[in-house]
């Protein structure tokens, strides 16, 4: 047996402390609360990008219908649901790829959260515009227009600029910033 092995030290002790001295309960103290931090990737060496792109996904959608929905319900648009969508895409990508991290997690957790809101935006508008032509063209027209019509997005693209307001984007850049934190691997470096 060498220096460093024994019978009471488990898989979980990291080697690079041990091998500096550092005894195996204190090694234990150290990377224990450290852990969940470190990029998990399975044995293939690959992060788990399609199960990723599921949980982003389907953030997206739920957060940007359920902003969408409130604000067609109350008739106010609450900047700081962005911040929730961006919050829930980041644990979506996290808890669909089982707890991976990284860059490339962190690219679908942000473009997760940005479509999440474009869909909040998008309904709430939909929502005004379908009541427009109501009120100028009549009901029947009105039902005519669905939601993915191509002229109602287009009208929505061409304005969304003058949709957002200050605090609009600053909403945006919270739900980014905190989209882009939530997966992200934490740099663990060894002193040699």
């Amino acid at each position: 047996m060498g220096l460093f092995e024994s019978r009471s030290r488990k898989k979980d002790v990291p080697q690079p402390m041990m091998g500096m001295g550092t005894g195996v309960s204190s090694a234990r103290r150290i990377a224990q609360p450290t852990s969940a931090y470190i990029p998990k990737v399975p044995e293939s060496g690959q992060l788990p990008i399609l199960p990723a792109l599921l949980g982003g996904g389907l953030a997206a959608v739920v957060g940007g219908s359920i902003w969408g929905l409130i604000g067609i319900l109350t008739g106010y648009v609450i900047g700081y649901m962005a911040w929730g969508i961006g919050l829930l895409s980041g644990y979506a990508v996290v808890l669909f790829s089982r707890g991976g991290r990284g860059i490339p997690l962190q690219v679908i957790a942000v473009l997760s959260s940005v479509l999440g809101i474009a869909i909040g935006k998008y309904s709430i508008f939909f929502h005004y515009a379908k009541k427009a032509v109501a009120k100028q063209h009549g009901e029947a027209i009105a039902a005519n227009v669905s939601f993915l019509s191509e002229k109602v997005l287009q009208v929505f693209m061409h304005n969304i600029g003058s949709m957002l307001s200050g605090f609009d984007i600053l909403w945006v850049f919270l739900a980014v910033i905190t989209a882009l934190r939530i997966p992200k691997a934490i740099d663990v470096k060894q002193q040699a």
